[in-house]
């Protein structure tokens, strides 16, 4: 069973070091490519990226949309990303200290909502997909990247860890029971890691899409 805990602490004690690990940069990356690959982005869009630590994953996405807004619980990871913005002098992200858990988000302010690897630190995703679909305008759209499910090597750190992955067929109902439409999965990047006798180890991660619009077309391009 996953360890649980308190995430909070967790990445408060690793923003410093966070972009450090060329693992993490290279998911942020393929989440992003992925998100172009299956979301039509504007240069219009407000958009939330929930759990964005040090901005990895909304900086990658920042040319080709209008505004982001970086949400997370941990200051110490949004400390890391407001210090990016002062120096590449950005004027279109903003960030907000927020645990969707207790506080609540904007309602109908934002047109899509992204998200890395955040998920499996939820211990109620069911939940937190719910207040996310509620912050999107009508017609918006999520594009949520996370595990799938795996026997629990991911992490040599259980601390703040809810959930080994998802299997797709469950995150799929869970963002349909949430409110989304025309929701679909497909695969995003695979993390390869040596398991405990050193041996490669490969972990898939999909993109789960969905909008919030019963009368609408599908999100993603096709």
């Amino acid at each position: 069973m996953p360890a649980g805990g308190d995430p909070v602490a967790r990445f408060d004690r690793l923003a410093a070091e966070w972009d450090a690990n060329p693992g993490r940069v290279a998911v942020a990356r393929s989440v992003a490519d992925a998100i172009r690959r299956d979301v039509p982005l504007r240069r219009d869009m407000d958009v939330l990226d929930f759990g964005a630590g040090t901005g990895l994953l909304s900086l990658s996405l920042l040319p080709d949309v209008g505004q982001v807004t970086a949400v997370d619980a941990s200051g110490e990871m949004l400390a890391v990303l407001e210090a990016k913005v002062r120096t590449a002098k950005l004027a279109n992200v903003r960030t907000l200290q927020c645990d969707v858990r207790s506080d609540p988000l904007p309602r109908a302010a934002f047109d899509l909502v992204v998200s890395s690897m955040v998920l499996h630190h939820i211990p109620d995703p069911a939940a937190v997909l719910t207040a996310l679909v509620a912050s999107l305008r009508p017609g918006g759209g999520v594009a949520i990247a996370d595990l799938d499910h795996e026997d629990g090597s991911f992490h040599t750190d259980p601390q703040g860890v809810f959930h080994h992955g998802f299997e797709r067929s469950e995150i799929r109902r869970l963002a349909e029971a949430a409110g989304l439409t025309n929701v679909c999965t497909r695969d995003a990047h695979v993390i390869t890691r040596p398991d405990s006798e050193g041996k490669p180890q490969a972990y898939s991660v999909f993109l789960l899409t969905g909008r919030h619009d019963p009368s609408g077309p599908p999100l993603t391009r096709g």
